[in-house]
């Protein structure tokens, strides 16, 4: 996948905003941007605390120091500010995925990164809780649908470097097609994930780490019989 070149190197991380009609003119200033940012880091905190279903406008305008007039002069309704929020945490995501792979060594030590970074890192993780509630909405709005997809890019993009640059080095077994397996292992991931959040919270995080390896290690691994490294060896 030749688009994916360079990408940790170039760090292309551009901000999705969310398919709602927006009133632009406010947020194309500095001060309209902080404001906008404010209400998004609002609305983030609110709904780790105390999850989407409790999040009202007025708690957000509350949280972000506005009236709920001055939040409205942002975005047009509460699912707005939901989706543009999920944006907003991808973008951030997508730069410190990157600088992060960037300082790792070795096909599998990045790959074992990637998984652990694509996981949630609680159960109240507000990213996937995002996702959970955008899922929902997909199936009934073609342009949320489209919305999650362009935000997926980002993950499946990285995740075809690191395979072709792991094929290159002779570490993986190259797939068939490099852009089959990113839908494969991130759907992998996904469902991993929501099994470990939703019907056994229970489950160690680090053993759905493990399991996801486990997937990857039976398609990946060379013919010639090189290993991938053990869990003791990738990071942390």
């Amino acid at each position: 996948m030749e688009q994916a070149q360079n990408r940790f190197a170039a760090d292309p991380a551009v901000r999705v905003t969310a398919p709602a009609l927006r009133r632009r003119g406010p947020a194309s200033t500095a001060q309209g941007r902080r404001s906008r940012d404010r209400v998004l880091q609002a609305s983030v905190d609110l709904i780790a605390e105390a999850g989407i279903d409790q999040v009202r406008l007025t708690t957000i305008a509350q949280r972000a120091g506005m009236s709920p007039g001055q939040v409205m002069y942002y975005f047009t309704s509460k699912e707005h500010i939901l989706l543009e929020a999920l944006a907003w945490l991808e973008h951030e995501d997508t730069r410190r995925r990157r600088a992060s792979l960037r300082k790792i060594d070795g096909a599998w030590r990045q790959l074992a990164r990637f998984v652990d970074q694509f996981l949630p890192a609680s159960p109240v993780d507000p990213s996937w809780l995002l996702w959970i509630e955008a899922w929902a909405r997909a199936p009934h709005n073609p342009e949320v649908s489209s919305f999650l997809d362009e935000l997926m890019l980002p993950w499946r993009e990285d995740l075809a470097q690191i395979v072709e640059r792991g094929a290159q080095l002779g570490a993986f077994q190259p797939p068939d097609a490099i852009g089959d397996f990113t839908i494969r292992f991130c759907a992998l991931l996904d469902g991993l994930a929501i099994f470990h959040l939703r019907y056994v919270p229970s489950l160690p995080r680090h053993r759905v780490a493990e399991l996801a390896m486990d997937a990857a290690r039976a398609e990946l691994t060379t013919a010639t019989g090189a290993a991938s490294p053990s869990p003791a060896t990738l990071p942390s």
